[in-house]
């Protein structure tokens, strides 16, 4: 008995010894890796650029976009006037173009035509037959002057009151009323009150 005993003990022994000299050996290697490692990590290196294949910009057309600096100027008046008569289903709203450009002729205000048209006419929708006026110019009593088309009228009608009116003073509606339509003043002046509220609209 006592020499199995002596002998389960040297074994015991022998285990322990060599599990404690693995576990050293194993802590000494992990200590001298992470000292390398260390050491590897923060020391400076030098990196040698490789030569690419590729350009970065490949995917852009050859001829690069050119951005302009000059900044196109649109006319919002005749847009404006557009939508005024479009807003009263008026058919004056397809000479919007030359309402602008008659006013830029003979120096009115863009909104004076389009606001006689519609006191006049309602914006074309009520013309004396055959006459294409919706200014209701020259209509006195059974005297009706008529023109060849609406922008005809618009061509006439603007000169006129740049020659017969604003260059002879008469620039407001309320002055334009007393010589283009008389009977309107004993009235109160309807005319050019209607003539000015459609004005403010075409702001």
């Amino acid at each position: 008995m006592d020499k199995t005993r002596l002998g389960r003990g040297l074994v015991t022994q022998r285990i322990s010894m060599w599990f404690v000299a693995a576990w050293f050996s194993s802590a000494v290697t992990a200590l001298i890796f992470g000292l390398l490692f260390t050491f590897y990590i923060s020391t400076a290196k030098t990196i040698n650029l490789v030569r690419q294949n590729f350009k970065i910009y490949a995917s852009l057309p050859e001829n690069g976009m050119q951005v302009s600096e000059n900044i196109e100027k649109t006319d919002a008046r005749a847009k404006i006037i557009e939508n005024f008569f479009k807003g009263y289903n008026a058919p004056l709203f397809e000479f919007a173009n030359e309402f602008v450009t008659v006013a830029d002729k003979y120096q009115l205000d863009y909104r004076l035509l389009p606001a006689i048209a519609m006191q006049e006419s309602n914006g074309g929708k009520k013309v004396i037959e055959d006459s294409k006026n919706p200014f209701g110019y020259g209509v006195y009593g059974g005297s009706v002057l008529k023109f060849d088309s609406f922008a005809d009228a618009i061509e006439r009608v603007g000169k006129a009151l740049r020659e017969d009116y604003l260059n002879k003073g008469l620039t407001k509606p309320g002055q334009i009323m007393a010589k283009y339509t008389p009977p309107s003043i004993a009235l109160g002046g309807p005319w050019a009150k209607g003539v000015s509220i459609f004005m403010e609209e075409l702001r």
